[in-house]
């Protein structure tokens, strides 16, 4: 079954945006870090199990559109999904959008794998992982519900 995972919910405060009111262009690629972690619990890769394992997070491809400015007070959602998973990565987009009018703000697509806190080195992703991955991964990249 392939899905969409809201993977954030949050709100533009008035410490996050600049004179002009609009969001700090860092904090889309935090919302989208943020993103990133919940779709990776949603297939068992938590921080936790991460460090017990040796292991972490290797990006080796990251890519953002920004297509609307956020401003002060929006309300914004993030709904991620994967578009591939193999033995040793998985590639997943993120999909930012304006609650009030669900206007696609930004996007980001990334390519990642684990590696070795010892070695540096990838390493395969657990099985486990891998088989719940595939089973979201979207047949299309259509706008989400």
């Amino acid at each position: 079954m392939s899905s969409w995972v809201e993977s954030y919910r949050g709100v533009v405060t008035a410490g996050e945006y600049d004179a002009e009111a609009s969001m700090n262009s860092s904090l889309y690629v935090t919302r989208f870090d943020q993103a990133t972690w919940m779709l990776l619990h949603e297939v068992g890769m938590t921080p936790a199990g991460l460090r017990a394992d040796g292991q972490r997070i290797a990006v080796f491809r990251q890519y953002y559109r920004f297509l609307r400015e956020l401003r002060g007070g929006d309300l914004v959602v993030i709904r991620s999904a994967f578009i591939a998973v193999s033995a040793r990565h998985a590639r997943f987009i993120h999909r930012m959008t304006d609650r009030a009018d669900g206007t696609l703000v930004a996007t980001a697509d990334y390519t990642g794998g684990l590696a070795s806190l010892t070695t540096q080195q990838t390493v395969p992703l657990p099985e486990a992982v891998r088989v719940k991955a595939e089973a979201m991964v979207i047949r299309e990249a259509a706008e989400p519900a």
